[in-house]
């Protein structure tokens, strides 16, 4: 069998250049080297790909161990959607200069989807199954 998740892995990688991209590119514009000077577009652009790094990992690793338990096939192109979608609306929400919170908030909500989802399958896993 083929895994799956090196295909969502790949995808958020493209994102996360994406977003490093962004915020290197308005940091040139506005020629600050560390932290955010005070321009709250770059300040945006700071969160939107810090929150990236702060669950991208975590959400991957949990689903690659729930795909390795050997979760359906279906179940973590779902996971792995719900996650990719998700990065993708917070960050487009996160960056906005006038921020439209449903954009951040629905993509909050597919990540923790994708995480508690995996969380509980890799439990039912080791506890009902391993017993």
């Amino acid at each position: 069998m083929i895994s799956i998740i090196p295909f969502y892995a790949a995808l958020l990688g493209l994102l996360y250049v994406y977003l490093s991209v962004a915020t290197v590119s308005r940091r040139k514009k506005v020629l600050v080297a560390l932290g955010d000077g005070g321009d709250k577009l770059l300040h945006k652009k700071m969160r939107a790909h810090g929150n990236f790094q702060e669950y991208v990992p975590i959400a991957l690793i949990l689903i690659g161990c729930f795909e390795y338990l050997g979760a359906f096939s279906w179940l973590i192109h779902i996971l792995g959607m719900c996650l990719f979608t998700g990065r993708i609306l917070h960050a487009f929400g996160v960056s906005m200069a006038h921020e439209k919170l449903v954009f951040r908030v629905s993509g909050m909500g597919l990540t923790f989807l994708s995480i508690l989802i995996s969380c509980f399958g890799i439990l039912y896993f080791q506890l009902i199954q391993g017993i």
